[in-house]
């Protein structure tokens, strides 16, 4: 039987996690070192090298980006501050403002308003939290006039040691037809690293970090 290589095991995980965010099925346990064993070996000597990396399939044009990171922080610990999602505007500092609009049920509605490149976007994110399985997902509001066509992700968390979490970072990200094109490069393949680094930076700091 034909076995995918581990860059293409990796991206399609990445994948398949995106087309399955929202659905009620809980990721099976496993530990980091299972979740590693996916990826190419020079991804993951570069995740403990940096402490992120970005996933195989993240710099080819797509529209899917992936990354590794490696938190100084505990599970738990790790997953309560990205679970803040009110709290992004600290230590992104496109992200002007973030205001909670409204909660249903376990998800939290906040509005978004972004200024990349002299260019303002705003848009609503749905963003929902399950803490028994670590994981954080979001998508688009649909009920709003968002200037994104489609805007989701998701963090998958990992007990890596007693201090430190593995997470798996995923989003794809599509603007508006009114947009112009340089402007999707520049919130996906030109920003994700920068953004993924702040978060890491952010939780390291238990919320302290400003940059």
């Amino acid at each position: 039987m034909h076995r995918l290589s581990k860059p293409c095991r990796a991206s399609t995980l990445l994948i398949t996690a995106l087309l399955c965010i929202g659905a009620d099925s809980k990721p099976v346990s496993k530990s980091a070192a299972e979740i590693l064993d996916a990826y190419p070996p020079k991804v993951v000597r570069r995740l403990h090298a940096k402490k992120r990396a970005l996933l195989p399939g993240s710099q080819d044009g797509g529209l899917y980006i992936g990354a590794l990171v490696l938190f100084d922080q505990p599970l738990d610990t790790t997953l309560q501050l990205l679970s803040q999602s009110q709290r992004q505007s600290e230590y992104l500092p496109e992200l002007k403002r973030v205001e909670t609009i409204r909660r249903d049920g376990a998800a939290v509605v906040d509005e978004h308003h972004v200024r990349i490149l002299f260019v303002r976007i705003d848009y609503r994110l749905r963003t929902q939290t399950d803490f028994e399985a670590a994981r954080i997902w979001w998508n688009l509001d649909p009920t709003h006039d968002n200037d994104l066509r489609v805007l989701d992700g998701y963090w998958e968390l990992y007990e890596f040691d007693d201090a430190r979490t593995l997470g798996v970072f995923g989003t794809r990200v599509v603007l508006s037809p009114a947009m112009p094109t340089f402007l999707q490069k520049a919130a996906t393949r030109g920003n994700v690293p920068r953004v993924v680094e702040r978060m890491r930076l952010w939780v390291n700091s238990n919320g302290s970090y400003r940059p």
